[in-house]
């Protein structure tokens, strides 16, 4: 893997110990941007450049901006899909506390 300078999320600067109740993940969770990318490669090759690395806790993976949209579009239809099953109650209904 490449090392890239831009850090989308500035994960550094975030206090682990006040997010540790979002996930164990969420600190993590960041985008480094390549500093470089050919522009005519970019916009017109058929296999498209890698733009940068996607970093989960301690997983990293190259990624063109296909696959940043895939995972973006990923994502947002797992959000639904849990928010769907918490309100039609698969999970259960909560307890008051």
């Amino acid at each position: 893997m490449t090392q890239y300078k831009s850090s989308l999320n500035q994960t550094a600067a975030i206090s682990h110990k006040k997010v540790e109740h979002l996930g164990k993940n969420y600190a993590s969770i960041d985008f480094e941007m390549k500093d470089r990318v050919d522009a005519t490669e970019f916009k017109y090759s058929k296999m498209k450049p890698v733009v940068g690395t996607f970093v989960i806790g301690n997983r990293k993976a190259d990624v063109t901006l296909s696959e940043l949209n895939h995972i973006a579009t990923t994502a947002i239809a797992a959000v639904q899909a849990c928010e769907l099953a918490y309100r039609i109650g698969k999970w259960g209904t909560p307890r008051d506390r």
